[in-house]
């Protein structure tokens, strides 16, 4: 594998003086090349005109069955792509194999969500001003009904119906959606209104500031981080963290994916399933701390 030692060898000093990687680089890119070296030594293959696109494809599927994380995959794929590119581009091979390599998907990252616990501590302001008790009720409404930042600050007086306990959102792609608006929520709601109808204002929008203009998104956001700091909430929460706590504990209680999906007013109910992800997390740690047999036991109480 004489000529093979010698491409790698080139490759590598390709990436530190030509493309002029970082040491953490380099040695990043090392380990993938040697440890794709053995795999290759181990399967008897000593050219690279052997190294095939199924070659490649089997090695990555060893990678998988072995246990290595998607995202520790997809790099060594990384890697070797830009081998092979290498080899393409200073003409040392005719075709490409790394071209048409699959690898396993990354999982996709789990939103935050907030507690039940955390949810009620946050809720619990004291309406002692005009801004703390519009903050509740937005807070509460932003809960209740899984509102985007943009619903948020895009509500109107006319939007709500207190005596059939609804809320009409226009949400993405200027869809209309009606949601049911929980017995806290409505509770803020109406105080909210009894204050913000004592100023005067043309201003038909449901959240003013003391001007008496419409809310901005960055005052939503700017409101709910000064809340999470009193509460002592030490996590960085945003409008859509609310949103994702309302569908991940919707799900927890009824299992309905297909009600939450219209809730959300989700399009494709690919974008809900992650919260069947959130749910089975939630699940395992439940199964963990009650199962009898879901951890292995002291051996001297055997």
């Amino acid at each position: 594998m004489t000529d093979l030692k010698n491409f790698i060898k080139d490759f590598k000093s390709y990436l530190k003086y030509e493309k002029r990687y970082s040491n953490d680089t380099l040695k990043n890119y090392s380990l993938d090349l040697n440890k794709f070296f053995i795999y290759l030594s181990e399967n008897m293959i000593v050219e690279v005109s052997e190294i095939t696109t199924e070659v490649l494809q089997n090695y990555i599927n060893s990678l998988n069955r072995t246990g290595f994380l998607a995202t520790s995959i997809s790099r060594k794929a990384s890697c070797i792509r830009s081998f092979f590119s290498f080899l393409y581009k200073k003409k040392f091979i005719s075709l490409n194999p790394s071209k048409k390599i699959i690898v396993p998907k990354r999982l996709q990252k789990l939103p935050f969500i907030l507690s039940i616990s955390q949810i009620d501590e946050l809720c619990n302001i004291p309406e002692t001003s005009f801004a703390s008790i519009r903050d509740k009720a937005m807070i509460e409404l932003m809960y209740s009904s899984g509102l985007r930042l943009s619903e948020i600050t895009s509500l109107n007086i006319s939007s709500l119906s207190i005596k059939d306990r609804m809320l009409s959102v226009i949400g993405k792609g200027k869809k209309q959606r009606y949601l049911p608006i929980g017995s806290h929520a409505l509770s803020a709601l109406k105080k909210w209104l009894d204050k913000r109808n004592s100023s005067s204002t043309n201003n038909d929008a449901m959240f003013l500031n003391k001007f008496g203009n419409r809310l901005s998104n960055r005052s939503v956001q700017t409101r709910l981080n000064y809340w999470a700091k009193f509460k002592g909430i030490n996590c960085k929460i945003s409008p859509h963290t609310l949103r994702h706590s309302c569908a991940t504990h919707l799900l927890e209680s009824s299992g309905d994916l297909r009600a939450v999906q219209e809730f959300l007013g989700h399009e494709d109910i690919s974008t809900t399933q992650i919260y069947t992800n959130v749910d089975f997390e939630h699940l395992k740690k439940v199964y963990s701390s009650s199962h009898p047999r879901a951890t292995s036991k002291d051996k001297n109480s055997q």
